[in-house]
């Protein structure tokens, strides 16, 4: 059964005095009840995995970008699982908990995406609120510029 926790990173470089940001365009699921949309990648722990592990093996997965370290923003959110997803989790959890990282790369690293996405953007601060506009998604990348300045 997949695990009730996930983490969610975001791949960031710095050009000039402006910081960019990576977003990958997920393949819509309608099995899953999920439409296209942009996001940081994403994906589920494993068992006996930490979230910085899950980060770094997703981001590897998910675009052949091998990272040695992620950062935690401090930024989580819950969401519930919903009925489409109930056989991947099985009965007993309700809401699956997830945590917000970066990483910092050192350029705009094309990235090589799995099935799982169909785009890749690096953005602005401000594009990638107009498109991250599914769930909290845009919170999520708030949590990043946020923990880039401090």
């Amino acid at each position: 059964m997949r695990l009730p926790f996930s983490v969610q990173v975001f791949l960031v470089a710095r050009q000039g005095s402006a910081w960019s940001i990576l977003l990958l365009q997920r393949n819509a699921r309608p099995e899953l009840a999920l439409p296209d949309f942009w996001q940081g990648v994403t994906g589920a722990l494993e068992p006996g995995e930490s979230f910085e592990a899950a980060a770094i093996r997703e981001v590897h997965e998910e675009t052949a970008i091998s990272l040695s370290s992620a950062i935690d923003t401090g930024f989580e959110q819950v969401f519930p699982v919903k009925p489409e997803w109930r056989a991947a989790y099985g009965p007993e959890p309700v809401q699956v908990r997830e945590k917000v990282f970066y990483a910092v790369v050192p350029e705009k690293i094309q990235p090589k995406l799995s099935h799982e996405h169909k785009a890749s953007r690096w953005c602005s601060e401000a594009q990638s609120l107009e498109l991250l506009t599914f769930a909290n998604n845009a919170q999520c990348a708030q949590a990043v510029f946020r923990a880039l300045v401090t």
